[in-house]
Order: C-alpha cells, then sequence, then structure tokens
C-alpha cells in the first residue's frame, strides 16, 4: 500500500515538473529596452499608432484626396504611424524642380516618398527593418542613417547603419518584404560602428557626416562619407556627451547635452584645421542651432524656470533676447533666405523642469508657426494649425526646402510627419499670444542696447 501510494506522489511531481518545464521554455521572453535610451521619441509605439485624425478638407469644403485635385491643403499629415525621421529629396531647376519627402517608418523600417506637388504617397524600397529608433537623412536625400536596436544573448546594442538609396543592390537578411523588387529602388547598405552616441548630417546636401564614438576616457569625433570611405578623426575630448550639429562643410558645433540644473557651453570646432573655438557657456539649459553661414547661433538657455530664446552673433560677440519661448529643436533656419528663422512656439508653458520633462515626453505643447526676420528684427506669427482643424501639433525637427517653400517636420505628440506650405500670404491674426508676448507682430532692434557682451 505504501508503495503504491509513494508512485501515485512520484507521478504527480513529474506531471507538475512537465507542465512547468513546458511554460518556461515555450515562453518568449520580451527584449530588454535600452536604459535612458537617448534616441528621440523612444517612448512613442513603433506599430499600430494612428494618431489624431488629420483634417483634409479643401477651403472650399470638399475632401482631398492625393492625386485627384490639383487644390493642395497647405498643412497636411503625410503618414499616419510613427516614422524615425524625415528629410527632402530636390531635383531639377526652374520649372523642372521637384521636391520630395522621404521617411523611414520606426516599427518596420519601410522607406516611403511622397511628391509634395501631388502628396502621393508611394514605398519606395522593398526591404523591411524592425526597431527603428531614429533616421538622420543627408547627402541631398539620397543617403540616410538608419539607427536600430538589435538584441543578441549578451543585450541590446545600438546599431548605426547607412543607406545610400539608388545605389548597388545588396542583400539584407532581416528583410521580410515578398513584394516584387522590380517595383523598388535598390539600397546600398554600409555599417558604422556599434554604440556610436551621436552623430549628425552636414546640412549643405554634401556627402559628409559627424559622429561621435566614447572610449574610456576620451571622446573621439570623426568625418566620414556617407560610404564611409576614409573615416577621419578630428576633434577628442574627455567630456563625453556632446550634441553635434553639421551646418556647413567647414564647420561642426558641439553642444554639451543640456539639463536644466546645469551649466552648458558651445564650442566651433573647424572641419580643416581641427581648431576648436568657445562660442557661449555657463548657460543653464543650453541648446542651440547655427545658421548655415555660422554667423548666428540661436540658442535657449533656462531662466526663472521658462525657456528663453536669444540670437547671439558670431562676429560682434553680441547677444540680443527674442520675445520668444521656445527651443532651437522646433526652430529652423532659412536656406534661401539666411537671416531669417522660423520657429514653432508654445501657445502656453506647462509648470514643468525645462528642457528635461519636455524631452521625456512627460510635457507636450500645442505650437503656433513665427517667422523672425533677424536683419529687421521683425517677428510674426503665420501659422496656427486650428486654422486648419489640426487640434494640436508639438512641433519639433522643423526643415526648410532650399527655396524657403516648404517647412517638414515631426509632431512629437504621434511621432508622424507633417509638411506646410509656407507662403508671403498676410500673417493670421492670433487668438492667443504665445507666452508673455503681447502682439502678433513685434520687433527687436539690433544694437549694443539689451546685449550681452560674451567673453
Amino acid at each position: 500500500m505504501e508503495r503504491k501510494k509513494t508512485i501515485i506522489i512520484v507521478s504527480i511531481i513529474v506531471v507538475l515538473l512537465g507542465v512547468g518545464l513546458y511554460f518556461y521554455f515555450s515562453k518568449k521572453t520580451a527584449p530588454t529596452p535600452l536604459p535612458n535610451s537617448s534616441f528621440p521619441g523612444e517612448s512613442i509605439p513603433l506599430t499600430g499608432f494612428t494618431g489624431a485624425p488629420n483634417n483634409t478638407t479643401l477651403p472650399d469644403g470638399t475632401t482631398f484626396i492625393p492625386g485627384s485635385t490639383p487644390t493642395l491643403p497647405r498643412l497636411y499629415e503625410l503618414h499616419k504611424v510613427p516614422v524615425a525621421g524625415a528629410g527632402f529629396i530636390e531635383e531639377g531647376v526652374g520649372l523642372d524642380h521637384t521636391v520630395r519627402a522621404r521617411y523611414v517608418e520606426r516599427g518596420l523600417g519601410h522607406i516611403y516618398e511622397t511628391p509634395l506637388a501631388t502628396l502621393v504617397e508611394s514605398r519606395i524600397v522593398n526591404e523591411t527593418r524592425s526597431r527603428i529608433s531614429e533616421t538622420l537623412w543627408g547627402n541631398g536625400g539620397k543617403s540616410v542613417v538608419i539607427r536600430f536596436i538589435d538584441d543578441n544573448d549578451s543585450g541590446s546594442v545600438i546599431k548605426t547603419s547607412i543607406l545610400n538609396i539608388g545605389g548597388i543592390s545588396t542583400s539584407f537578411n532581416r528583410s521580410t518584404s515578398t513584394n516584387s523588387v522590380s517595383d523598388f529602388i535598390k539600397t546600398e547598405e554600409v555599417f558604422l560602428p556599434d554604440y556610436i552616441p551621436f552623430m549628425a548630417t552636414s546640412e549643405d546636401n554634401t556627402d559628409k557626416l559627424f559622429f561621435l564614438e566614447n572610449s574610456v576616457g576620451s571622446t573621439v569625433g570623426s568625418l566620414s562619407t556617407f560610404k564611409n570611405v576614409g573615416p577621419t578623426s578630428i576633434f577628442s575630448s574627455a567630456f563625453n556627451e556632446w550634441l553635434p550639429q553639421f551646418p556647413s562643410q567647414k564647420l561642426v558645433t558641439l553642444t554639451t547635452k543640456p539639463s536644466a540644473t546645469i551649466a552648458g557651453h558651445l564650442f566651433f570646432l573647424d572641419t580643416k584645421t581641427k581648431a576648436v573655438t568657445k562660442i557661449l557657456g555657463g548657460i543653464n539649459g543650453l541648446t542651440t542651432l547655427t545658421s548655415h553661414d555660422g554667423k548666428s547661433v540661436l540658442y535657449e538657455g533656462v531662466v526663472n524656470g521658462v525657456p528663453s530664446l536669444s540670437l547671439y552673433k558670431i562676429d560682434t560677440k553680441t547677444t540680443t533676447p527674442l520675445s520668444l519661448q521656445t527651443f532651437p529643436e522646433k526652430c529652423a533656419w532659412g536656406n534661401k533666405e539666411v537671416t531669417r528663422i522660423y520657429c514653432s512656439v508654445p501657445q502656453s508653458l506647462p509648470q514643468a523642469t525645462y528642457p528635461d520633462q519636455w524631452y521625456q515626453g512627460l510635457v507636450s505643447f500645442s505650437d503656433d508657426l513665427w517667422e523672425i526676420d533677424t536683419t529687421t528684427g521683425n517677428t510674426q506669427k503665420i501659422m496656427s494649425p486650428s486654422t486648419f482643424g489640426v487640434a494640436m501639433l508639438d512641433i519639433t525637427n522643423p526643415t526648410l526646402s532650399s527655396n524657403d517653400s516648404y517647412l517638414l517636420f515631426m509632431n512629437k505628440i504621434t511621432g508622424t510627419p507633417w509638411v506646410y506650405r509656407v507662403s508671403e500670404d498676410t500673417p493670421i491674426n492670433p487668438s492667443t499670444e504665445p507666452s508673455s508676448s503681447t502682439s502678433t507682430t513685434t520687433s527687436f532692434t539690433p544694437s549694443t542696447q539689451g546685449m550681452v557682451k560674451l567673453k
């Protein structure tokens, strides 16, 4: 009897162990996310996120359908799911000049293109790449830097590769697309070193990029082409948290990573002589945007807990405070009109620690678009999303086409790309003012009055 009871108990234990082992080995463990990811929009869902519907009703009351009417909306959401970044590709001159927007989906890595003359979207590359976190367009829209997360036995690795679109056809072992290859553009892929923290592509559309690599006790900055030919080291520093900008072939700017409680600094790096020059320093929460000609710096610092925008002139070493409260990441320097700036300005600023909590996605804004003429000092509001039936846009990473006709940007709330057609129409009359402004059109006088001499 005892032996029979022992057999029954052993059998039950064996069955329970078998069930436990089955569930243990059949369960697929979710990959561990990267701690403190520096990628923008990391909290945005990779797939299935639609966001707020875009109002595509035209001024005459009809509904806009891409390709069906010559009348186009001035403000338009190009894609309905999050993308990792967007850029322009332009071809031809005069009447043959065409402008297209290109962007890469975050979730699947599909690459799309939309001609801005028709707004008819198409997928242009027959490849699928999962978990795209960031893309940087360059080389006139013919190349894109792709940053993605690769999971292996030792953990998650930030990898960086370059896709040269229209180049030599190469295989890609992560591709899962089954569409006909003949309908798509070929690509050439080049890999850069792992764990690149920050990088920038040349804003003058040349075949150049700048990237940083951290090693024990130092950070090294290198110049390379989009085919990763002949990377050259031009910068070294013991500090390892630099945010680069690449305004032109001759200039790379390096700004310390910002925080409200930490004094930030800006340096200019001459790409030919490798000389490093300090431009700004000792400014809490410092973020910057240098003009394409390298003559002016739009920068923000935290004053009494709120972002304060200013303009710094390199030649005169003078600073002019601006009346708008926003961040340089929400602004774009003109390409045709190099002294003009377009900035998205929050209609109101919630109580928060800036810029930290905005970067972390803990606060969001509803922006209007403003234009600043740094020569005359005129500042005017030129667009409110509500005018076009759009409830809320938290605009970031704006960029202008070569003739300043189109403004391409990301909505930080949804992660989707938008385009606004800029025109010389009479500025709208605002119903609300940004922050502490008291009128639609304001001005500043670029004189020594109200300026701070920086050493």
